[in-house]
């Protein structure tokens, strides 16, 4: 019964589910990798991929890095005051700050406003779920590392971190 069900959709019908399919197996994970390392490659120098999961409620990433520099088109500002404005200006920002790590930086994000540290605390924490151990000890690395650059963009709820010492780029993003 069902075969001769299917048998009546006819061609244009048999296109419509075929991209339908498509269209909910794309839905099942918060970003592909491809479509993350092309919006990577526009701030980064991304290299070959370390290790990268994704669900529909997070994804997690560690790439090489070909260049351990921001690009020009992602800002950069050394402070927490003018990480704020940035965001509230272009949605994406990178924090380079030598004398505090990313962790530090965010825990001062927090206590400055709120609302924009919590969203990039929790893309931490919700993308841990995601992480093996690879990726997880790259994070915490990054995480603790003075020298590292701490960037955000949240139109999609990215945290980053560029290791300069490992040479990694770390990616975390949670639920949107």
């Amino acid at each position: 019964m069902m075969t001769q069900a299917a048998g009546h959709i006819g061609r244009g019908g048999a296109v419509l589910l075929a991209l339908a399919a498509l269209g909910l197996t794309a839905a099942c994970v918060r970003e592909d990798e491809a479509a993350l390392r092309d919006r990577l490659d526009r701030w980064f120098s991304v290299g070959d991929t370390v290790g990268f999961a994704a669900t529909q409620d997070c994804a997690a990433g560690a790439f090489r890095l070909v260049d351990p520099s921001v690009k020009a088109s992602l800002p950069v500002v050394s402070g927490v005051g003018a990480l704020l404005m940035q965001l509230d200006r272009g949605g994406r920002v990178a924090l380079d700050d030598p004398t505090q790590s990313p962790d530090r930086g965010m825990v001062i994000t927090v206590n400055a406003q709120r609302h924009t540290g919590m969203q990039m605390r929790r893309a931490a924490l919700e993308a841990r779920a995601c992480m093996d151990d690879t990726i997880t000890t790259a994070f915490r690395h990054a995480l603790d590392e003075p020298r590292a650059v701490l960037a955000y963009d949240s139109n999609t709820g990215s945290l980053m971190i560029l290791d300069p010492v490992t040479g990694l780029l770390v990616v975390a993003m949670g639920a949107r």
